[in-house]
């Protein structure tokens, strides 16, 4: 009779596993997917800081000379989902800037669940020169 109580244990044992693991692997897939999120985010940021500060050097950077700075200082951004910066241009209290935005969208896909696509958008103003 021990023994097999003892079965039993396994058993219950192998059913609780099996009860646990799709929860802990849903858990860290979204973990890993939140991670992306942020990693974009901070390529997002980085690259239109960097095509901000290149367009204040001198001489005066055309807007395809900053689309492409903010192309190639990218990281972490798939291209075909970073769309194209639009670049406005202004003048305030006698100084002329350039406003640059950009926006890139996020496919998250956790395995068992449909998630929503995600739009990350950033502007920043750069005084030109």
């Amino acid at each position: 009779m021990p023994h097999r109580f003892r079965l039993g244990r396994r058993g219950s044992m192998v059913a609780e596993f099996a009860l646990v693991v799709p929860v802990f692997l849903t858990i860290i897939f979204a973990i890993v997917q939140i991670g992306i999120l942020f990693f974009a985010n901070a390529g997002l940021k980085h690259s239109l800081g960097e095509a901000a500060r290149y367009a204040t050097l001198y001489p005066r950077r055309t807007d395809d000379q900053i689309k492409t700075r903010l192309q190639a200082t990218r990281f972490g951004l798939d291209p075909q989902y970073l769309a194209a910066p639009v670049i406005s241009h202004g003048v305030s209290q006698g100084t002329d800037y350039a406003d640059i935005s950009v926006q890139y969208t996020v496919h998250m896909d956790l395995f068992l669940f449909d998630m929503p696509v995600i739009t990350l958008s950033d502007q920043r103003r750069a005084y030109l020169p």
